[in-house]
């Protein structure tokens, strides 16, 4: 059993489900529906102890179905009353930390070959916080978690665990969960996102979202129609409604050191450059820089800015001679 929770008429209700296997396949079914307000069932006789309402366990069995009351308390706990969640806290999860037992070769297999990889990224970076993937199957133990569950599971405890995350981290989670540095070659794609060309990547993460939508293997056992699983739209959301943290985007780099000689009366940076200095400074013949589009060219210069970067101890006057050899070839594009 597992607690979900879905939007209706802008209220957060929550529902009781179970995922059972159906032949080779695992699909999930209501068992009861909470309301907005799962704390209705739980009674206080006095000092700090609680226990659920027999209500419940009547609702229950008008439904067809008989539960344990130690199988359903967890998932009323966190809709105590703040006081007597504090008291009780330190003796819900006393099973927490039992004995670590190592996984044998078979289960360490069986978890990689039955699991998403899109869920386990999703899991690595909700425990380690990276972007940088390499080591993502290192620790199959890891993603026990996701084993004989239906995918609305999946989504519902993926949501539990993303209520962790804080906003500035929304966009580098979108970049890690749906691996966007594969679509890139610059060195410092794993680590530096904010670095690499924007409007690439919007086109990366369009193209990536659009084949987990159509992907039968992620959606398997889940019933859908032909529109964006609601599951899938808050993912749109972190990434175009959020930017990545302490870190410029390429473009707004670019914007805000290309003028860097007019802010500070430095002749670098402002001065018009001759094609024979543009040329040596972009190492390239000027025929050869004369016959690139305004895509190539920008894409030459994306390429060279990169070793240029700050982050990465580049030379900062070397960045405005480039900038500004960019800029004098633009003119000649226009």
């Amino acid at each position: 059993m597992y607690l979900a929770r879905r939007f209706i008429n802008n209220r957060l209700h929550y529902q009781l489900r179970e995922s059972f296997r159906e032949g080779n396949i695992y699909r999930h079914r209501d068992l009861l529906d909470l309301g907005d307000d799962p704390g209705r069932f739980i009674k206080y006789p006095g000092g700090s102890s609680f226990y659920i309402d027999d209500l419940f366990f009547e609702l229950m069995q008008q439904s067809g179905f008989s539960v344990d009351y130690d199988e359903v308390e967890p998932f009323f706990l966190p809709f105590l009353e703040p006081y007597i969640k504090s008291r009780v806290a330190p003796f819900l999860y006393r099973t927490a930390n039992r004995r670590w037992k190592r996984m044998d070769p078979a289960t360490r297999e069986r978890i990689i070959a039955q699991t998403h990889v899109f869920d386990r990224r999703r899991i690595y970076f909700l425990r380690f916080g990276q972007t940088d993937l390499r080591d993502l199957d290192r620790s199959p133990s890891l993603y026990k978690v996701l084993l004989d569950k239906s995918r609305d599971e999946l989504e519902q405890l993926m949501l539990e665990r993303e209520q962790d995350l804080r906003p500035q981290e929304y966009k580098r989670y979108i970049f890690a969960i749906f691996d966007l540095q594969k679509h890139f070659s610059e060195a410092c794609a794993r680590t530096m996102p904010h670095a690499l060309n924007s409007e690439m990547l919007d086109e990366c993460f369009l193209k990536e979202i659009c084949q987990l939508d159509n992907d039968p293997v992620f959606w398997q056992g889940m019933e859908r129609d032909n529109i964006l699983v609601s599951y899938m739209i808050r993912y749109v959301i972190m990434f175009f409604d959020y930017s990545f943290p302490n870190g410029q985007t390429w473009d707004e780099f670019i914007r805000s050191h290309s003028g860097f000689g007019q802010r500070t009366g430095s002749v670098k940076g402002s001065r018009r450059m001759s094609m024979q200095e543009v040329t040596t400074v972009f190492g390239i013949k000027q025929g050869e820089l004369f016959a690139l589009s305004r895509t190539e060219l920008t894409r030459l210069y994306r390429k060279k800015a990169q070793s240029l970067h700050p982050d990465k101890g580049g030379d900062h006057d070397a960045f405005i001679e480039l900038t500004t050899a960019y800029n004098e070839l633009l003119r000649t594009k226009t």
